[in-house]
């Protein structure tokens, strides 16, 4: 049982309430990106145009037919001493068909193998960019509900020092504080007030990076449901996912295919040292519609059609002996090439396998970080509370307030991180096991409200 499946349970009661008809969820977003996002339609044109490759290379096993003409107009001018000959005009027509059948060529079979490697690798890549496409959506929705949280905390927080502000302001007018408590709480405000601004200038940059990816700009959107259920992935052990991820991983796949690729590229070059055998065939007419016949003995002079055709057929051997070293350097060139293919799969698998460890980690780690903040932002907001009345019985200065108030506010704004970071874990553990769908998203999308 997978992820999926395991939100899907936990979801429980179905899609949420409609959101408002403004608003987007990560499935409209996904589907706006889809149709938008130059980088997966990139992807998919280079998958294309590899597949491709193998009917160019199919194509030299196929027999080869070709016809050509040529059409001639001049002027025969003839001298012979003693003799007066006239000029006559000379239309002559050549016309040839000719078929070529490879019956041995080993390097058109090791490109036919080139081609195939070179498709594999071209659909596991484009696999791997449509997983990063999926993630990439996630991701930067999800970064847009963590910055907006931020926003909203960081204006209530605002709010609430300015308030703070005030107060201090007040309470030193009828003498009841010293003026280092106004300097504490105006700076405090201060400094919350540029909070504030830097908060909506990231939204703002995380919304223009999702217009990038969809091509739309939104009023609002769906944001994660106040009870996020909090599972391990499935299964809960790593080595499974490591195993999993080896079989399954785009990048893991397209570097196997690269060193198909590079071993057929060997095979290729190496080719150049057998013989190849054609079967050639071939027919050919020349015409000539204006012949001069000319009979010098009894002095006649015929113009006449002249037509001749010509059929051929035979085996065309060629053997090389001697290429000046050419082959068997390329061949030596190949199989460097083909080591150097396979170090660049071995990184590629090393760097998958830590990659899926520390996913693995980041959802296990991300579980109790969600529990942990959530309890630090009860705590603090208790803190404020119990620190806001002792203020009011003068147990605690305006100082100590606007620490908890900081406080309180930090506290909210690591646990709506540490939510959204909690989704993000377990689509980007997904992700690199190549197992993350669209319908993963659509999952995690009923988590929203």
């Amino acid at each position: 049982m997978r992820l999926k499946t395991t939100l899907l349970g936990l979801a429980g009661a179905g899609l949420m309430a409609a959101a408002p008809a403004q608003a987007v969820d990560l499935v409209g977003a996904y589907q706006d990106a889809l149709d938008f996002d130059p980088v997966l339609q990139a992807a998919e044109f280079r998958l294309e145009a590899t597949q491709e490759n193998k009917k160019i290379a199919r194509a030299n096993l196929l027999p080869q037919l070709g016809a050509s003409g040529r059409w001639n107009w001049g002027t025969n001018e003839t001298s012979v001493p003693g003799l007066e000959l006239s000029d006559e005009d000379i239309e002559t027509n050549t016309y040839s068909i000719d078929l070529r059948q490879s019956l041995y060529r080993q390097a058109n079979y090791e490109a036919l193998d080139v081609a195939r490697g070179q498709i594999s690798q071209a659909d596991a890549l484009y696999q791997s960019a449509y997983l990063d496409f999926l993630f990439r959506v996630s991701e930067s929705y999800f970064t847009v509900l963590t910055l907006i949280d931020g926003v909203t905390f960081a204006e209530a927080e605002e709010k609430a020092l300015k308030r703070q502000f005030e107060q201090a302001e007040q309470r030193f007018e009828v003498g009841l504080t010293a003026v280092t408590d106004v300097h504490e709480a105006r700076a405090s405000y201060d400094n919350a007030r540029a909070r504030a601004i830097v908060a909506r200038n990231r939204l703002s940059d995380a919304k223009e990076a999702l217009f990038e990816l969809t091509g739309e700009y939104y009023g609002a959107f769906d944001e994660l449901q106040e009870t996020l259920p909090l599972v391990e992935p499935d299964p809960v052990n790593a080595d499974e996912w490591v195993q999993t991820a080896l079989q399954n991983n785009p990048n893991v796949l397209a570097a196997r295919a690269a060193v198909d690729v590079a071993g057929a590229n060997m095979r290729l070059a190496r080719s150049g040292h057998f013989p190849t055998l054609d079967l050639v065939a071939g027919y050919s007419q020349f015409t000539n519609e204006k012949f001069l016949y000319r009979d010098f003995i009894n002095g006649v002079e015929l113009i006449t059609d002249l037509q001749q055709d010509n059929t051929s057929v035979g085996l065309i051997l060629d053997i090389p002996l001697y290429e000046g070293g050419r082959v068997s350097a390329q061949t030596r060139q190949a199989r460097h090439l083909l080591d150097a293919t396979a170090q660049d799969m071995d990184q590629v698998n090393n760097a998958v396998v830590r990659e899926t460890q520390n996913a693995f980690r980041a959802v296990l780690a991300g579980i109790q970080e969600v529990q942990a903040f959530e309890q630090a932002r009860i705590s603090a907001e208790s803190a404020l509370e119990a620190t806001q009345a002792g203020f009011e019985v003068g147990t605690r200065t305006i100082v100590d307030v606007l620490i908890a108030e900081q406080r309180n506010y930090q506290a909210q704004r690591d646990n709506s991180v540490a939510r959204h970071a909690y989704i993000l874990n377990h689509l980007r553990l997904k992700a690199v096991a190549g197992l993350l769908t669209a319908e993963d998203l659509s999952v995690v999308n009923q988590l929203l409200q």
